[in-house]
């Protein structure tokens, strides 16, 4: 270990990016902008992806599209695990300051590729 080594610069920490702060990113978006179904494939790019840093809202990330349907599937209480000709849905909630919101679910996996339909219930809390 020389002198030199002493004064190296670290590389910097590449952080993945985190499908978990993308779907929460995603249902935000999803209520700013009055929409209430929305549908991921993986063989499409992610919504947001055309949005640039200067945008309001921009994403926080753009994971792979996989890994934002494995999330998705997770917190609706499916089994992420890939399986050819699945077709399975669930939901969950997320509540938001005076209002709950409903995720429904609806998952394809297919041969060349995997689909996720979003669906939004949203009520207000009283």
């Amino acid at each position: 270990m020389g002198l030199m080594s002493f004064f190296k610069k670290a590389e910097p920490i590449v952080q993945k990016p985190n499908p978990t702060e993308y779907v929460e990113w995603l249902l935000t978006y999803m209520l700013q902008s009055s929409r209430t179904e929305l549908k991921i494939d993986t063989r499409r790019p992610l919504p947001g992806s055309d949005l640039n840093s200067q945008s309001a809202h921009p994403p926080p990330c753009i994971p792979e599209a996989q890994t934002v349907i494995n999330r998705l599937k997770i917190l609706s209480g499916v089994n992420p695990v890939w399986k050819e000709g699945l077709s399975t849905g669930g939901s969950f909630e997320r509540p938001r300051t005076h209002l709950a919101v409903t995720v429904a679910t609806q998952f394809q996996d297919e041969v060349d590729g995997c689909v996720c339909v979003i669906k939004l219930k949203i009520r207000a809390i009283k």
